[in-house]
């Protein structure tokens, strides 16, 4: 019998609402049927993009909002069991580990559930699901824990390239691009060998995590440079680059071009 993918289930019951669900897969757990849409590995909506990649948004601001998602993901798997929080910015969040074996194979998040309106979150208010308490969340969750646990039995290994444990880094990196990001970091927060997920990393990519970041970065930064009036120091900031000299030298290495060379020429 052939099993429904995890995404068809996931987009059913968002179906009719603006809920949105998220599951980060942990250590090598996931297979070709529960490979997700990047939209329902990371936090999309309206406004976790905002405060992740709008250039208005300072960079304490996204710090903030990483370090509150970094948490929520560690205590469902250090807790084992689901609990339900506010983010600083009063959105809702449901955390559900999902146990396989002796093991936390996966989290699922249902959040982008508003309860305490924020000047930050009004002018997103409408994009927001207002109605869904946490009882729903725990009926989803369950529903989405029990079709995690059937394909992670009947389909052990994959059928394709897909490899779960690099698709689990991309999508968080994808999340958190422009905060610090290091193997040390992922390592910690997916349960992972420094040295394994290195290796296995550029053998997927061709790059390392340092140059597979960097290069993401840069294309953000042209993008940038192009369609904002941002000086290059604040982009250079806004792109995770602490040191603008650096950020220039990377840039001219890529595009041929320094920053400011770039913007004239191509504006």
């Amino acid at each position: 019998m052939e099993h429904s993918n995890l995404q068809d289930l996931i987009s059913c019951l968002e179906y009719g609402t603006n809920i949105h669900i998220c599951v980060v897969f942990l250590e090598d757990f996931g297979n070709h049927k529960t490979e997700l849409l990047r939209k329902n590995a990371v936090h999309t909506k309206p406004f976790c993009t905002y405060m992740h990649r709008d250039v208005h948004s300072s960079s304490e601001e996204i710090e903030k909002c990483i370090r509150c998602r970094d948490l929520a993901l560690k205590k469902a798997v250090s807790g084992r069991k689901a609990f339900g929080g506010l983010c600083f910015n009063g959105v809702y969040e449901y955390c559900h580990p999902v146990l396989y074996g002796e093991d936390v194979a996966a989290v699922v998040f249902i959040g982008n559930i508003l309860t305490v309106p924020s000047p930050l979150t009004i002018p997103f208010f409408e994009t927001f699901e207002r109605n869904f308490d946490e009882e729903q969340c725990a009926r989803f969750a369950a529903l989405i824990d029990n079709h995690i646990r059937l394909l992670l039995q009947e389909y052990p290994k994959s059928q394709n390239k897909f490899n779960p444990a690099v698709n689990n880094i991309l999508n968080y990196i994808e999340e958190i691009l422009f905060s610090d990001i290091s193997l040390k970091n992922l390592s910690e927060i997916f349960n992972y060998n420094e040295k394994y997920i290195g290796k296995l990393f550029k053998k997927h990519t061709g790059m390392t995590v340092k140059e597979y970041v960097n290069d993401k970065r840069l294309h953000h930064a042209e993008k940038l440079l192009l369609e904002t009036h941002l000086s290059v120091t604040d982009i250079s900031l806004k792109m995770g680059f602490n040191n603008v000299t650096y950020f220039n030298r990377l840039f001219k290495r890529k595009f041929g071009l320094s920053p400011s060379e770039y913007r004239k020429i191509k504006q």
